[in-house]
């Protein structure tokens, strides 16, 4: 049912796109880019444009004449990617939330999952994942608690998710993240699991279903990772398929969607609740 909550909550605040940052969210993250020098672009145009591309999966050469020429937005947004900006910004502004929600900034607990997508017509690493019968990447996630993005790493659909468990924990450290517990199912075990665990220091946690409850029934914690997946495929069109060549364009595509979930979330949890 519609209620004036309701009506408050999404009645149009004067963007010209829903991907647009408002004034409170550019206010938060302009200092994370002075140090971009720049005679003609305007930064926060060039920011918009990259969420831009992301909420719409348009092709580049379709970006609204709004934002400035395509071959621009397109050396900013590489220009951000090699700088790993949308990362760190957001591991800065995951501990924020964290702290704003009664939770110790540094995550203790951490989820890892992996999703694997289809790829489109572009040239590029693909496999193919036999249990979901899915040709393309695979992407290897690790969330905190709350279901944040951590680190980010993809690869070929074809291989085995133990095989990424370290390349993720090297990421994540890179990040400034250290969980000492991770929330795994039953496919992370093994011997490369045991020598992931002794270099990392990690206890990973195998969560199983109790074969006593009928139905669907969501696995204590582990379920904010598939909630997470579930938000950036929905949310993002730009990651229902895998639409980049390079493993790293991949990875740094679903930074910036992360980078944009935790910053809505931290405008509305932090600034306007202040």
């Amino acid at each position: 049912m519609w209620t004036a909550k309701d009506r408050e909550k999404y009645k149009d605040d004067g963007r010209r796109y829903p991907s647009d940052l408002t004034d409170a969210e550019w206010a938060t993250i302009e200092p994370l880019f002075a140090g971009y020098l720049t005679y003609t672009a305007d930064i926060r145009e060039m920011v918009n444009a990259c969420f831009y591309l992301e909420h719409t999966g348009c092709q580049w050469r379709s970006l609204p004449k709004d934002f400035g020429p395509w071959q621009t937005v397109r050396t900013w947004h590489d220009r951000f990617r090699a700088d790993g900006i949308w990362a760190d910004a957001a591991a800065l502004l995951t501990r924020r939330v964290r702290k704003a929600r009664g939770h110790a900034a540094e995550p203790g607990t951490a989820i890892l999952d992996s999703q694997s997508v289809v790829s489109g017509p572009q040239k590029g690493e693909r496999g193919f994942d036999g249990n979901k019968k899915i040709k393309g990447i695979k992407r290897h996630v690790l969330t905190c608690s709350l279901g944040f993005v951590l680190a980010i790493v993809v690869t070929a659909a074809n291989v085995h998710d133990t095989r990424a468990a370290d390349l993720l924990l090297e990421c994540a450290a890179d990040n400034g993240f250290a969980p000492e517990h991770i929330k795994v199912d039953a496919i992370y075990t093994g011997p490369t699991m045991d020598a992931v665990a002794k270099r990392h220091q990690v206890d990973f946690q195998i969560s199983t279903r109790e074969d006593r409850i009928a139905g669907f029934a969501p696995l204590p914690l582990r379920w904010r990772i598939e909630a997470t997946f579930g938000t950036a495929t929905n949310r993002y069109r730009r990651l229902t398929r895998n639409l980049e060549q390079y493993a790293r364009y991949a990875e740094n595509a679903y930074e910036i969607a992360s980078f944009r979930r935790v910053l809505r979330v931290y405008t509305r949890d932090v600034i306007d609740s202040a």
